[in-house]
């Protein structure tokens, strides 16, 4: 199957949503399809070293000539252009992560599949378009979470045309090798780990405060991840509270990421419930902390109950500094017969959820079938 896959970012992005749709790209075409990937070009790199760094060095790639900020125009631009290189390509499937740019291509009578995770209620018209354009031109809509798809049918959008598809995992790049190497993480007291952007919606201040409580004989808390700004300023806080147990190792490229979670003791997914996003989040993170099949603590939000069984992890409450001490400090004291029965079936999640089994279920989804992905408790 010949397969272009779409989305507005350049190459090089570190937003999670561009990861996310470079990979699945790349799970296609490890499925065996033929894949063409169009984006932007990249703004800090050639198209071969953005590639190398998500280890997806085998995708072939359109960079499109449009200049015109998305944000000036809100995509039509990009739409159109990817329009014409479909028109040319005559894909069998089109895998878009853009509204504009799916509608064109469904309009022309391709079999198109949309990913989005436009939050409950959002405004944009061109969503509310392509809510319709399931019952009118036949476009079929992925997205994360029962209630994000609950939100779109009741919006209009086509019930038969609106399926579930997790976030993924390259479980070749993040499935705990038996010879790990050396560690990136140093010498000292256990590490506990995020990967990840510095936001505040990820819980980085109940991570922060739960360091602080604990203290430096305890444990360290690393940081891997985040923008430039992002990173200035929880160095600063770390600085004003005097939290030396706290590593901040800044942005790492994909492919390098793996080695800092196999040798963490702990990792963190603690996102906030202050955020809307708590209710139909899918970290991208969650597969690649699976396959590592090392113990992580979450925080008990309604998006990730979906996603991961209940004694799979330790949970703590969100925004609780206190609970989340607590739940690292249980996590830390696990036996090693509980230890290994969650890495064991851990790696087997992760594997339910790679790019591979992605690429697979959005063609399910292109062809009519309903991929039964509820996992959760």
């Amino acid at each position: 199957m010949r397969v272009l896959a779409l989305s507005d970012v350049p190459l090089d992005s570190p937003r999670a949503h561009a990861i996310n749709v470079i990979k699945t790209a790349g799970g296609f075409l490890r499925g065996g399809h033929e894949v063409l990937l169009c984006a932007r070009a990249p703004r800090h790199a050639s198209a071969q070293e953005a590639l190398a760094s998500l280890g997806e060095e085998r995708l072939a790639v359109s960079l499109t000539h449009d200049t015109t900020p998305s944000e000036q125009d809100g995509g039509v631009a990009f739409g159109h252009e990817v329009a014409r290189i479909a028109q040319e390509l005559r894909p069998d499937l089109v895998y878009a992560r853009h509204f504009h740019g799916a509608m064109a291509c469904a309009s022309l009578g391709l079999r198109t599949v949309m990913e989005t995770h436009a939050y409950r209620g959002d405004p944009n018209p061109a969503l509310l378009a392509s809510l319709k354009a399931t019952r009118s031109i036949g476009l079929t809509i992925v997205t994360i979470s029962h209630r994000l798809r609950e939100d779109y049918i009741q919006r209009g959008a086509d019930p038969a045309r609106v399926h579930i598809v997790p976030d993924g995992v390259d479980t070749d790049l993040f499935a705990r090798p038996d010879d790990i190497g050396p560690t990136p993480l140093g010498d000292g007291p256990p590490a506990v780990l995020y990967a990840g952007h510095l936001y505040d919606a990820k819980g980085i201040p109940t991570m922060l405060e739960a360091a602080g409580l604990a203290g430096r004989s305890a444990w360290a808390l690393h940081l891997v991840g985040g923008l430039d700004e992002d990173i200035t300023r929880t160095a600063e806080i770390v600085r004003e509270r005097g939290l030396d147990h706290v590593v901040i190792h800044g942005r790492v490229a994909h492919v390098r990421v793996p080695p800092y979670l196999w040798h963490a003791s702990v990792l963190l997914l603690t996102p906030s419930a202050r955020e809307a996003s708590k209710d139909w989040t899918s970290p991208v993170k969650l597969g690649e902390y699976l396959a590592s099949q090392t113990p992580v603590v979450c925080s008990d939000i309604p998006a990730l109950r979906d996603w991961i069984p209940r004694d799979l992890v330790e949970w703590c409450e969100p925004d609780d500094p206190q609970s989340l001490a607590d739940a690292i400090g249980r996590t830390l004291d696990l036996c090693d017969e509980i230890r290994a029965d969650r890495a064991c079936r851990a790696l087997a999640l992760a594997h339910r959820l790679s790019y591979r089994s992605r690429a697979r279920a959005i063609v399910r989804c292109a062809t009519g079938e309903r991929p039964a992905l509820r996992i959760g408790a």
